[in-house]
């Protein structure tokens, strides 16, 4: 992803992107988010749910790593419960109708 584009997601989902300036032996976000500029709704959208839902609930929530994987999205975070699962399942699922 180009990066402006991740940049523009690191600012507005700061408790997400929190890892982002970890060593890679903590978190993989420091390679950045490694996916195509068109999944860039997706993942704006996946972080705006997962963001309020942890607030909401007094979660942290952070993203481990954001990739693409045999054509689709991969989103991995720290802390999953069912809604989270559930939101990153079809972020996944919603990527593989936008090609790469």
């Amino acid at each position: 992803m180009k990066i402006e584009l991740q940049e523009q997601l690191f600012k507005t989902y700061p408790k997400i992107f929190a890892r982002r300036h970890m060593p890679n032996s903590h978190s993989l976000m420091c390679y950045g988010i490694q996916c195509p500029d068109s999944w860039y709704d997706i993942i704006d959208t996946l972080c705006a749910r997962i963001q309020s839902y942890a607030d909401q609930n007094g979660l942290i929530c952070e993203a481990n790593q954001i990739k693409s994987k045999f054509g689709g999205l991969r989103f991995y975070v720290t802390y999953s419960d069912p809604y989270i699962k559930g939101l990153v399942s079809m972020a996944e699922m919603l990527s593989l109708k936008i090609k790469e």
